[in-house]
């Protein structure tokens, strides 16, 4: 992992998001990115988990409040 992406984790950290969360909200938005791409929704040359780290660090990926209830 690059030094970027660590200080990018570091300001998830300070938001309250764990670097594990982080993986998790990115991993379930790269399925939906997938899903999307598959579908001709959305069209791209970046793999699906470029698209959903990208999300993720610029704060457009949200936590799953429902999932955490359980």
């Amino acid at each position: 992992m690059s030094d970027l992406h660590e200080l990018e984790l570091e300001l998830l950290e300070r938001k309250g998001v764990s670097r594990y969360k982080a993986v998790l909200m990115a991993s379930q938005e790269a399925r939906f990115v997938n899903n999307q791409l598959r579908m001709g929704i959305i069209e791209s040359k970046d793999k699906p988990a470029t698209l959903a780290l990208r999300k993720l660090f610029e704060g457009r990926v949200v936590e799953d409040v429902e999932e955490q209830a359980v």
